[in-house]
C-alpha cells in the first residue's frame, strides 16, 4: 500500500482546485509531505485457474481472511526534481479456517490465527523527468529504492491439533512481513486536461531476489503422501515478486473546496516466478486482482484526504513452479492446489499534510 495512495492526481488536484488561484502542483525544496493511510481487505471466496467466478470451499479450501492495515508515509523534496520517501506498514490481520488446525481429519472444527506488527520499511528516492519549472501541468516520475525486512515473518499462533494446540507459523496472508530484501520501482504520472479534468498513472514493481525466507507454513509440518522429496520446499514460504497499478481519470466537481471525483482501474499481484533469483525453494500463491476504482479526493490549503472503493471485476488464481512439481508427482487431474480466496473489494483511505 503506497504512502501516497493518489499521488498522482495530488498535483493535478492542486493546480486546478487552487480556490481561484493556481497553486503549485509540486512539492518545493525543503517540504516535507507527511501521509497516514488505511486499506481494509476481507477475502473468502475461493477462485481457481481462469475461472473468474467463485468455486465451492469445502473445508480443505475454506479461509476467512481479514486484513486491517495501516501505513504511515514521509516524503521530503531535496530539489526541484528529487525526492526522499520512506514508508513504514502496520497491520493487525485475522485469518479462519479448518486445514489450518486438522488437515488430515477437519474434526477441530474452524478457529482462527492472528497475527499484528510493523511491515516491511520502503525507502525510495523519485526524481521528476522533466522540468516541473516547464511542465507545470504534467509530468512523469521514476522511483528505485529498497525494501526491508522490518517486519515479523515468523510470526506463530496456536494451531488446534487432534492431539492438542501447538504454535504453528500463521499462513504468509496475515504474516507482517516476509523476510526479504528487496528493490523497489516505481512510476507515477499527471496530467491536466482541462481546468476541470485530469489524468493519473501508478505503478509499483518490487523485486524480492530471496528465494524462500524458512518460514513454515501452518500445516507445513504434515507430509502430503506420495510427494517425496518435494514435501520440503512445499512446506516453506517463497518470497515473491509483487506488482501494483493504477490509472484513471480525475473530475473537479467543486473547486472551491479541492473536491474532486476518480475513476480508475487497479491490478495487483504476485507472479509465477521472481525476475531475480530462484523460485524452487518455497511455495506461493500466484495470482491478480483487477478493480474498478473510484474514489473522491479533498485538498484544502496544505491537507488532503483519500477514500477509494475498489471493486473487483476479474480474478485468477495460478500455480507456481513448486506447486507444479507436485502436482506432476502425483499425477492430478482438476488439481486441489492453485486456489485462494481473493477480495471482492478494497477500502483505502488516507489523510496527508504538506509542511
Amino acid at each position: 500500500m503506497p504512502a501516497r495512495v493518489l499521488a498522482p492526481g495530488l498535483g493535478a488536484v492542486a493546480a486546478c482546485c487552487g480556490e481561484g488561484v493556481e497553486a503549485s502542483p509540486y512539492l518545493q525544496p525543503g517540504d516535507w509531505y507527511a501521509t497516514l493511510a488505511f486499506r481494509y481487505l476481507h477475502s473468502f471466496r475461493d477462485f481457481h485457474g481462469e475461472e473468474d467466478v467463485p468455486v465451492p470451499s469445502p473445508p480443505i479450501l475454506y479461509a476467512d481472511t481479514h486484513v486491517y492495515g495501516w501505513l504511515l508515509g514521509l516524503a521530503y523534496q531535496v530539489n526541484d526534481r528529487f525526492a526522499l520517501n520512506l514508508d513504514l506498514p502496520f497491520q493487525y490481520a485475522t485469518r479462519d479456517t479448518y486445514y489450518e488446525h486438522d488437515p488430515i481429519n477437519f474434526k477441530s472444527g474452524i478457529h482462527r490465527m492472528e497475527a499484528d506488527g510493523i511491515g516491511d520499511m520502503r525507502i525510495v528516492g523519485s526524481m521528476w523527468l522533466l522540468d516541473p519549472k516547464t511542465h507545470y501541468h504534467g509530468n512523469i516520475s521514476l522511483g528505485l529504492g529498497v525494501k526491508l525486512p522490518t517486519g515479523n515473518y515468523r510470526a506463530t499462533d496456536l494451531s488446534y491439533r487432534p492431539t492438542g494446540p501447538i504454535y504453528r507459523p500463521v499462513d504468509p496472508a496475515i504474516q507482517p512481513g516476509n523476510g526479504g530484501t528487496g528493490i523497489a520501482t516505481q512510476i507515477e504520472a499527471f496530467q491536466k486536461i482541462s481546468n476541470h479534468l485530469y489524468t493519473y498513472l501508478q505503478g509499483t514493481y518490487l523485486f524480492e531476489p530471496q528465494d524462500s525466507n524458512g518460514t513454515e507454513y501452518p500445516i507445513g509440518d504434515v507430509r502430503i503422501p506420495g510427494a517425496g522429496k518435494l514435501n520440503k520446499p512445499f512446506r516453506y514460504e517463497s518470497v515473491p515478486d509483487s506488482y501494483l497499478g493504477r490509472g484513471g481519470v480525475g473530475i473537479v466537481l467543486w473547486p472551491q473546496y479541492g473536491l474532486a471525483l476518480t475513476l480508475g482501474g487497479r491490478m495487483e499481484g504476485i507472479p509465477d516466478k521472481d525476475v531475480i533469483g530462484s523460485t524452487t525453494h518455497g511455495t506461493r500463491i500466484v495470482g491478480y486482482s483487477v478493480y474498478f476504482e473510484p474514489g473522491l479526493t479533498v485538498t484544502k490549503g496544505r491537507y488532503t484526504f483519500t477514500v477509494t472503493g475498489p471493486v473487483a471485476v476479474r480474478r485468477h488464481v495460478g500455480t507456481d513452479p513448486v506447486t507444479d512439481r507436485v502436482e506432476e508427482k502425483l499425477h492430478f487431474h482438476g488439481s486441489p492446489f492453485g486456489f485462494a480466496a481473493l477480495a471482492d473489494y478494497l477500502i483505502t483511505t488516507s489523510i496527508s499534510v504538506q509542511f
